[in-house]
């Protein structure tokens, strides 16, 4: 009962604050996407320790309302690291708000020999390697709740459509959500592989898991970072240069199909 009444203050008091319901939640998981916050019209930002239900759990974060092609949108911006991601309340505070549309965006490390580093890859379905959240209950009434489409197929043939409108190169594949991003055996690559993992990273699982449980629509968009065959080439000169090069072409054509998505997406 404490916690519904929380919620619902949380609820009014962005409300207040927004006027507008918003139609699209993203979540962006990384901090190289400052361009795609920067598309926002009229952005008003709302920190996670001002509303009533985060302050009272010690959670850090924001929300930035606005507009993306004319859509009324909202940009969760949280701690990225692992630690710190134990936020089931912010999808719950979107779905009570009246968004029944959810973007993730993340970067992920290519398991896929096809793939290259810079490849945009949408998210088909997911292998999950972590753990369940300790909280997780609180979201999941029916413990054998089925997930049989966690991602969308009509977003995904939408985001389809758009690249090759655009004749942009995609890739649409497995992610992989493993409990450590980093430090990965040739031999745990070539298992993840073996699964028909495309690619890994951490983990936005938990987060699809809660989305869906509240039965948002669901789309995630990954940017594949590099390849464990040929991180060999670049293992004796500076990695970050090329990386940052990479990825801000990839940046580019992300926020291109993301703003498109959100004005067709109905």
């Amino acid at each position: 009962m404490l916690m519904t009444m929380t919620l619902e203050k949380s609820k009014q008091y962005i409300q207040n604050k927004i006027k507008e319901k918003p139609d699209f939640g993203i979540l962006l998981l990384g901090n190289q996407f400052d361009r795609l916050i920067e598309e926002i019209k009229n952005p008003i930002c709302i920190s996670y320790e001002e509303i009533p239900l985060f302050s009272k759990k010690n959670l850090y974060g924001k929300f930035i309302f606005g507009k993306i092609e004319d859509k009324n949108v909202v940009l969760l911006i949280e701690p990225f690291s692992e630690e710190n991601r134990t936020n089931n309340f912010s999808i719950v505070l979107c779905k009570n708000i009246g968004i029944d549309k959810f973007i993730l965006i993340n970067i992920s490390g290519g398991v896929n020999p096809n793939y290259k580093m810079g490849d945009v890859m949408l998210v088909k379905d997911h292998i999950n390697f972590f753990p369940e959240s300790s909280n997780i209950k609180e979201f999941i009434k029916n413990r054998f709740f089925e997930i049989t489409e966690p991602y969308d197929k009509k977003m995904i043939e939408i985001a389809e459509n758009i690249a090759m409108n655009h004749n942009i190169i995609i890739q649409k594949g497995v992610y992989v959500a493993y409990p450590y991003s980093n430090y990965k055996t040739y031999a745990e690559y070539a298992m993840i592989r073996s699964m028909g993992g495309d690619s890994v990273g951490i983990d936005i699982v938990s987060d699809v898991i809660k989305a869906r449980c509240m039965n948002l629509r669901v789309f995630a968009i990954s940017i594949i970072m590099g390849l464990y065959k040929k991180s060999d080439e670049h293992r004796n000169s500076d990695f970050k240069p090329f990386f940052y090069k990479e990825i801000e072409k990839s940046i580019s054509l992300l926020i291109l199909i993301v703003k498109e998505f959100i004005k067709l997406c109905l």
